[in-house]
């Protein structure tokens, strides 16, 4: 596709008014969410993108090891 500018006009793609943080973010709420993201991953133990990622490599690692009857 070309670059083409689409005009907005159904109401549930654009941002609510209550969505200020969108357009004026502030640092100190954003810091202060950042940390209980992090909370609530090690509360829950969910990982990051990062962390899945090295996971789904070491896994490949592993199964490649296998498939060839190499040892560890």
């Amino acid at each position: 596709m070309e670059n083409q500018q689409h005009i907005v006009t159904s109401p549930i793609h654009r941002p609510c008014p209550d969505m200020a943080g969108c357009s004026n973010p502030d640092p100190k709420l954003l810091k202060k969410s950042l940390a209980a993201i992090e909370q609530l991953r090690e509360k829950f133990n969910f990982k990051t993108a990062e962390e899945r990622q090295a996971e789904e490599v070491e896994y490949k690692h592993y199964i490649a090891g296998i498939g060839l009857g190499g040892a560890q």
